[in-house]
């Protein structure tokens, strides 16, 4: 079953439009871009919120 999947995955990829990981939920997208980093934009405002939250807590100290 894995080696179905992996080939599917082959034939959805090329070079304009490859495979990433998103940076806050860990999940394989296609992106269209080469600079993108999540797969959604809801996972891009978790992410500041949570690193923002972060930095505050670290001031406190």
């Amino acid at each position: 079953m894995l080696g179905v999947q992996m080939m599917f995955s082959f034939l959805l990829v090329d070079d304009a439009k490859p495979l990433r990981l998103c940076k806050h939920c860990q999940k394989v997208f296609l992106s269209s871009r080469s600079n993108s980093a999540f797969c959604s934009p809801r996972c891009k405002n978790q992410y500041n919120v949570y690193k923002s939250r972060g930095k505050k807590s670290g001031d406190e100290d």
